[in-house]
């Protein structure tokens, strides 16, 4: 019975029970006669079987015998450890992202039950605005209502401005709903989003109150100010806790009623019911009683009904049925990085299996070499009674003592590795905060993908040590180990196959090298680092609708730019309605001869000196003047891009008055939900042509573009982008430009200087992420490829000694042992290449189905990068097989032919 055989685990009962047998076998032996009781040691072993638990005791002697033999052979150990390591830790590395992103749950109460509002239409949208958040609390009771907001704060402390913090703006319900309870002090609650501008108070993120307050419990009572007004602290969120949307980390959260006090350039968003305001994210919890089909059936039921109709009223591009409401679970958070790099980190981590599909080829190598040199003592043990069966677990288990201790490793380079990904995605802009702790499902994964390993690169060499032949055993030597003629050894086919691997690996990287490459705008000098871009946003700036602001904003950009301008390095500098690669929703509508109503076109808002300070050729004309930009209400005067003419002027002159391009006249018709009529209007004045820029989109072709200057722009905005184009190094220029910045208003966000290859690498931040992990990995499986290559070849040549050394005395010259060896190389190589090159071009139409977006101006199995990859290998060929060959060149026949 099981139960029976539990004791004989412990080690004094199994000692106690050894000694009782053995007294029970010296007593038989003394009573019976000699002969009788036949082998004793025989009958030992029996008893032992019964009482025992033997595949168990086998299995630790085998692990002991790996220990000990791993422990006798360090190169070969530290070889093996650090090639699957790399393997196992990218996988786990990538692993770790994937589950962080798309199945984590959020560190709150009972997550399974969150949700999250989100508008369906032409595209998903989460934000809200708050008089929506009211009318759903109001006309929709089936949720436990919250909100929140994202938002950049302009703090000082003691006097001191900090750092541009991201913050939120929480409603009271915020933090009862996710159920936290504060690491220090107290949360926000109900009792603080009451009245407007009435409760300026604040909560710590944990992190932020370690790195800047040091963890000081007295931080609870101190005061910090937020665009000029003083909020009081009055406690720290739990150290768990990182915000819904992931990703993304608040170093502070204030009550959603403080909003015009934190955000001085923006209106009123509690009173104005503004579209293009839907500044918050709405989440929530089912009520008792309430299922998720009756709240969604109540959502749908809103819009039916007009005095519960959820939509702006000034939303005039919207018809009744042109939006939907939906409720989705908030259990994993909210996240725009898993759109962006979702697909991209699946195809990493097939490649990175590849890679660790390779690194199993090589250790399965180096065991078939090992197993080669211990064909005598394998021999032996058949010879002494050992099983094949149990010669071969033997070295299985050796492969999975490997492969354990690499998993090890691989957590290990796994948690330096995510870090290092997360910090490469941060680069050039917002930081990325993930929460990178390993969980059940990481630990299972990579203990799996370590299983497995084993598994794959123990087989082989445990299935030849089982066919040892016990006769020839005992002549061990490699010079009797010799390759069949005309046949490749399994060392070989596992180095084709990886030469194949290798290939698509480097297909894949070229691929994503030359595809940033194209992407990366080179004939407008975007990737110069001497063109700063900050963000100019001062307090009234976001609606320049009353009399009189936007010709005071005027001035003071003006004055601006002639401070700047005098400063020692700058060449020129401008302003600009956003900056180069942020989209604008600005339009120019413009009216056609001949064509009923009208178009909108993008617009961009520019000063003088934009086109040279970007870089941007003008093609024709002139620019801006200081004289076109003190005509507000004038005859519009414009520059167009190449596109624009091509598209609406086809072969007319655009420097000739009287083309026929009129800015539209756009009237509201009645309605509740009002829309624009286009009217012909004043003939556009077009006084120059620039040539067609990548910004803002670097993927796409430019569209038809308006340039326009500040005043005769009919916009609500008044904020600009400063953009400064420096003649050297730009640091002493950027401290200066962030003092005449804050000069202009010091109370409002003072965001970070930057240059446009900043914000171009940011821009591409997935592409680059994705070029450059695919390039580490092809490297790293060229050098598994080369080390392989050696392997095999080196082990050739020791097996072939004989051979090698009988050429030699019957003529052969050294440069023919060369070739000889050269040819084995090029022979694999060859084969591999033949094997790979379909697979390269079947995996490259696959990489451009799922990853098109990543893929710019280039085919599938590209040409040139197929033959550029083939040549690489070809080249790793021969580097690899140059030693073996000169080593098999030098032997000596006499000592050669002596090996017996």
């Amino acid at each position: 019975m099981l139960w029976r055989r539990l004791p004989y685990l412990l080690p004094w009962h199994r000692r106690a029970a050894e000694r009782d047998m053995q007294e029970e076998l010296r007593a038989l032996a003394e009573m019976a006669p000699p002969g009788e009781l036949g082998n004793l040691t025989l009958a030992a072993e029996d008893a032992r079987a019964e009482w025992g638990w033997t595949r168990l005791e086998q299995a630790a002697q085998d692990l002991r015998y790996a220990g000990r033999a791993l422990r006798k052979s360090p190169a070969f150990t530290a070889a093996a450890i650090v090639s699957l390591a790399i393997g196992i830790g990218a996988n786990s590395a990538l692993f770790t992202l994937i589950n962080t992103l798309l199945w984590k749950r959020l560190p709150v109460r009972d997550p399974e039950h969150l949700f999250v509002l989100a508008t369906e239409g032409a595209r998903k949208d989460y934000g809200f605005t708050y008089q929506q958040y009211e009318r759903f609390q109001q006309h929709a009771p089936v949720l436990d209502y919250a909100a929140y907001s994202r938002v950049r704060l302009n703090a000082s402390i003691d006097g001191a401005l900090e750092p541009t913090l991201d913050g939120q703006l929480v409603t009271g319900g915020y933090f009862p709903l996710l159920g936290l309870r504060p690491a220090l002090g107290r949360l926000l609650g109900p009792d603080d989003d009451r009245v407007p501008m009435g409760h300026p108070v604040a909560v710590l993120a944990h992190d932020y109150w370690m790195r800047r307050f040091g963890g000081d419990p007295a931080v609870v009572g101190r005061t910090i100010s937020l665009s000029g007004t003083p909020f009081t602290i009055v406690g720290v969120a739990p150290a768990e806790f990182f915000g819904i949307d992931v990703g993304s980390a608040p170093q502070l959260f204030a009550p959603v009623m403080m909003q015009p006090a934190v955000m001085p350039t923006t209106v009123n968003l509690l009173d104005r019911p503004d579209v293009y305001s839907t500044w918050l994210r709405i989440a929530g919890r089912l009520r008792p009683g309430v299922s998720r089909a009756q709240a969604a059936a109540r959502f749908e039921a809103l819009a039916t009904v007009p005095e519960t109709d959820w939509r702006p009223v000034n939303k005039f591009t919207l018809r009744p049925d042109d939006v939907g409401l939906a409720l989705e679970s908030a259990a994993t958070g909210l996240s725009d990085l898993r759109r962006q790099f979702s697909r991209p980190l699946f195809v990493l981590l097939g490649v990175a299996g590849l890679v660790l599909l390779i690194a199993c080829a090589n250790v399965a190598n180096l065991l078939l070499a090992r197993s080669t040199a211990r064909r005598q003592e394998f021999a032996v043990r058949l010879a002494l009674g050992a099983s094949r069966s149990r010669l071969m677990r033997q070295v299985l288990v050796e492969g999975l003592v490997l492969a354990g201790l690499a998993g090890a490793a691989g957590v290990a380079l796994a948690f330096w590795a995510t870090r290092a990904l997360v910090a490469a995605a941060s680069s050039g802009g917002g930081a990325v905060v993930l929460d990178l702790s390993p969980d059940v499902r990481v630990l299972a994964f990579t203990g799996a993908v370590s299983l497995l390993a084993g598994l794959a690169f123990g087989s082989v060499p445990a299935f030849r040590a089982s066919r040892t032949d016990v006769s020839g055993g005992a002549r061990a030597d490699l010079a009797h180990n010799r390759l069949p003629a005309g046949r490749r050894g399994p060392g070989s086919l596992l180095v084709v196959c990886q030469v194949a691997v290798s290939l698509v690996l480097l297909v894949g990287a070229g691929v994503f090298a030359r595809s940033l490459r194209n992407l990366i705008p080179t004939d407008t000098d975007a990737s110069s680092t001497r063109v700063l871009i900050v963000r100019v946003e001062p307090r009234g700036s976001g609606d320049r609708h009353q009399p009189g602001t936007a010709e005071r904003f005027d001035r003071m950009y003006r004055q601006l730019l002639q401070d700047v301008e005098r400063i020692p390095g700058v060449e020129s500098a401008t302003l600009a309605r956003t900056s180069p690669l942020a989209p604008d929703s600005f339009s120019f509508p413009i009216a056609l001869p001949g064509v009923e109503g009208g178009r909108l076109v993008p617009a961009l808002i520019v000063y003088p000196r934009y086109f040279s300070t970007m870089g941007i050729r003008l093609v024709r004309g002139r620019d801006f003047t200081a004289e076109d930009m003190r005509q507000p209400g004038a005859v519009p005067t414009v520059l167009v891009n190449e596109a624009f003419v091509r598209e609406f002027l086809r072969g007319r002159d655009p420097l000739v008055p009287g083309h026929g391009v009129m800015q539209a006249r756009a009237e509201r018709a009645d309605g509740k939900i009002p829309r624009f009529r286009f009217g012909p209007g004043p003939a556009l004045n077009i006084v120059g042509v620039v040539h067609d820029s990548r910004f803002p989109a670097l993927r796409e072709a430019a569209p038809p573009t308006v340039f326009q200057t500040f005043l005769q722009a009919n916009t609500g905005f008044a904020h600009m982008v400063l953009l400064v184009r420096t003649a050297g190094a730009t640091g002493e220029v950027a401290r200066r430009v962030r003092e005449l910045v804050q000069a202009v208003d010091p109370i409002v966000p003072m965001f970070d200087v930057h240059s446009l290859a900043d914000e171009v690498n940011l821009a591409l931040v997935r592409e680059r992420l994705v070029a450059a992990l695919s390039g580490v990995f092809a490297g790293v499986a060229l050098v598994l490829v080369c080390v392989g290559l050696y392997g095999v070849l080196a082990f050739s040549v020791a097996c072939r000694t004989r051979e090698i050394g009988l050429r030699l005395a019957l003529g052969a010259t050294p440069s023919d042992v060369r070739w000889m060896v050269a040819r084995h190389a090029l022979g694999i190589v060859v084969t591999g290449l033949a094997l790979g090159i379909p697979a390269a071009l079947v995996s490259g139409r696959l990489l451009t189905r799922q990853l098109a977006d990543l893929v710019y101006q280039l085919t599938p199995g590209d040409p040139l990068t197929t033959a550029g990859a083939a040549l690489v290998l070809l080249s790793i060929a021969a580097a690899a097989g140059l030693l073996p060959a000169l080593r098999a060149a030098h032997t000596d026949p006499v000592v050669a032919l002596r090996v017996e």
